[in-house]
């Protein structure tokens, strides 16, 4: 009996062994278009630890008609697929090169051999080539293929070889990109190479037909916690938990206990348990809280801890919820570095977001197969009550602006045809788009669409606004990644309500290079290599007050202006106006002054709250408060303008200690 315990341990520890060697060995992927026929590669390990050291092997398998001598197969590095090759420190394979075959006692040493006998493989390594090279012709990235560049490993030999011959290629001594991601590796032969990007997989949306390696996250740093702010007194929500590392990654290995508390009575566990199949987040349903009052509820695990965005608890079931979202991040198909559903994953899961849109640049959906999958995955990851998506685009002719749309079968994609059309060469006019010149004609079609269906734009930092109007137009970006100061933003927004233009505020993170709602705090800093980074900044959120968390209710909500925007903190702001809220429209009877009432619930201690104000003539900041002297993350106060004339532009600004904003939308008094 002994004796048969002992071989079903070893048993159990050979199957265990044989499963992990399952998960870290990848399918063989066939891609005849750029391959051949019968052709296939596959890469072990296929999923690694961020920022471990290890060792890969790729293995091609040759199909019909083998590879003729003077033939070369390159294949394009994980880092380098992206169509500005952007050159992310935070994405490099242990150093900007990716592979080197001059020195074996070095990083990322590659050989190559044959399984054919006396066979020898020639390997060479591009050259890295320019940042946006070719910009915008439709070709570009096949021209820099052909051109040997973004390090491209090329593979050749002497001798034939002929079907069922093997390239092995050993890759020595890497150490994993530090920011954790399915990165996607592109093999093709040269001579199959074609003439437009739109016939690349990478084009196409068929990134799971390439090789990949996944890269996780480890090492919890800290417990991201999140959950929806208003709330009714014993009224149910739920809490989002999230262990993540120094990067921002999903601690994907944290598992244990973790002890939830907070200051009030209500039905929140004591310790909530984390398994390690979980990915290091968890969604804790059926909390509640038995009584009115502004609360934070604390996190505690084995060496983390982390405190939630704060609960605001009414004695009556608020009618209108507060939800965050980011509606601004690009993707892999277009100029990002992620596969959207590497945003559909984090943002609800991680960052604990509540709405958000995928908006790639439509002047580089050159295919109609790859916008239709955009389509799809958007539609899979609406979750209404849970996570809602949008359907959108960043239109980039004259300025840059972002439209959205509510249903899959009413995105209508418009682009610039103009910025498509001037760099020469073959014309990109794929006819499902429509072309858009200028902002005028942009608005135009818009609101010609707009009799139809419903829709929206919201501003880029970099919008024109020439000829947006506010019919369409609702929301003003006042904050995203790119590194231009609060004072040109403020003065951007301002001079737009003061000419007449109904503006929302919002702010999102723009984000090529991170998935939406990224935890990682300036990015650009973190990962700076001299000219490599250091451009971009942590990426802001919107949040939305609307009745329910669905596309229809949060249309409503941006459509009637409910909304504000922060530089990426949950910072609760609440502002009225004779009650009525932030993006309302305020009559006042005649002699009678407005009154406001602010409050404020910060996730760190507040240095300046203010009122700003457009009387007609000129913009001023009549009520302040600091914080100089006692340390808070709470506000309230109530403020009447005793200089109101005839009419009033207001918003407020919050500002933290520890730098982060938030403004509200602006409340219009007449």
């Amino acid at each position: 009996m002994k004796y048969i315990k002992w071989l079903l341990v070893i048993f159990a520890v050979f199957m265990s062994s044989c499963s992990i060697m399952q998960m870290k060995t990848a399918e063989e992927k066939e891609i005849p278009s750029l391959l051949g026929l019968g052709t296939k590669i596959q890469i072990t390990p296929n999923e690694v630890w961020r920022s471990k050291q290890e060792d890969f092997h790729i293995k091609i398998t040759l199909g019909r008609g083998g590879l003729k001598a003077g033939e070369s197969i390159g294949i394009v590095n994980g880092s380098f697929i992206d169509r500005w090759k952007l050159s992310y420190g935070s994405h490099w394979w242990g150093q900007e090169k990716p592979w080197q075959g001059d020195d074996e006692q070095k990083p990322n040493y590659v050989q190559a051999s044959c399984s054919r006998k006396g066979v020898k493989i020639d390997l060479k390594v591009g050259e890295e080539g320019p940042n946006k090279p070719f910009v915008n012709t439709p070709g570009h990235f096949v021209r820099s293929l052909r051109e040997r560049m973004r390090f491209v490993l090329e593979l050749s030999s002497e001798s034939d070889l002929q079907e069922g011959d093997v390239i092995n290629i050993r890759w020595e001594r890497v150490q994993a990109p530090d920011y954790a991601m399915r990165y996607f590796f592109l093999p093709f032969r040269f001579e199959r190479l074609p003439a437009l990007d739109r016939y690349l997989p990478i084009r196409r949306g068929e990134f799971y037909s390439l090789p990949s390696i996944k890269v996780k996250g480890h090492s919890a740093a800290y417990l991201h916690v999140t959950c929806q702010p208003l709330q009714g007194i014993d009224e149910k929500f739920s809490l989002n938990i999230a262990a993540v590392d120094k990067f921002g990654n999903p601690a994907e290995d944290f598992s244990g206990t973790v002890k939830l508390s907070v200051d009030g009575k209500g039905n929140i566990p004591k310790t909530v348990k984390f398994s390690g199949d979980e990915r290091g987040h968890k969604r804790i349903e059926g909390l509640s809280m038995a009584e009115a009052g502004w609360y934070r509820i604390k996190a505690e695990g084995e060496g983390v801890t982390g405190i939630s965005n704060y609960l605001v608890i009414s004695k009556v079931k608020p009618a209108e919820r507060l939800y965050f979202g980011d509606m601004h991040v690009h993707i892999l198909d277009c100029d990002g570095t992620n596969d959207i559903r590497e945003h559909f994953f984090y943002g609800p899961n991680i960052a604990g977001l509540d709405f958000g849109a995928v908006s790639p640049h439509a002047e580089y959906f050159g295919c109609k197969q790859a916008w239709e999958r955009y389509l799809k995955e958007t539609s899979k990851a609406n979750e209404p009550g849970r996570f809602v998506a949008f359907y959108g685009y960043e239109w980039a002719q004259e300025g840059h602006t972002n439209a959205y749309f509510l249903n899959e079968g009413e995105a209508e994609l418009l682009y610039g045809e103009k910025r498509m059309r001037a760099r020469g060469g073959i014309e990109d006019n794929a006819p499902f788009r429509i072309g858009a010149d200028n902002e005028l004609e942009f608005m135009d079609k818009l609101e010609e669409l707009k009799k139809t269906r419903p829709l929206f734009t919201i501003a880029h930092i970099h919008s024109a606004y020439r000829d947006l109007r506010d019919s369409v137009h609702w929301l003003d970006e006042i904050y995203s990644q790119h590194k231009i100061s609060r004072q040109k933003r403020e003065e951007r927004l301002r001079k737009n309500l003061a000419r007449g233009l109904r503006l929302g505020v919002v702010a999102g993170s723009d984000m090529h290079r991170l998935t939406m709602g990224h935890l990682c705090k300036n990015p650009g800093d973190v990962w700076y290599f001299g000219d490599r980074g250091g451009v971009d900044r942590t990426g802001g959120l919107q949040a939305t007050f609307a009745e329910a968390l669905t596309r229809k209710d949060l249309y409503r909500g941006m459509e009637e202006r409910h909304t504000y925007g922060t530089t990426g903190a949950r910072i609760v702001l609440l502002f009225s106006c004779n009650n009525s809220m932030m993006g309302s429209q305020v009559k006042m009877a005649e002699g009678v002054k407005p009154k406001f009432h602010i409050e404020v619930g910060g996730t760190a201690d507040l240095s300046e709250v203010l009122i700003c104000c457009f009387d007609g003539e000129k913009w001023s900041e009549p009520m302040k408060a600091s914080f100089k002297e006692q340390a808070t993350d709470r506000y309230e106060c109530c403020w009447e303008d005793a200089k109101f004339k005839q009419s009033g532009i207001y918003y407020v600004r919050v500002t933290q200690a520890d730098g982060e904003q938030g403004w509200s939308s602006p409340i219009w008094v007449n």
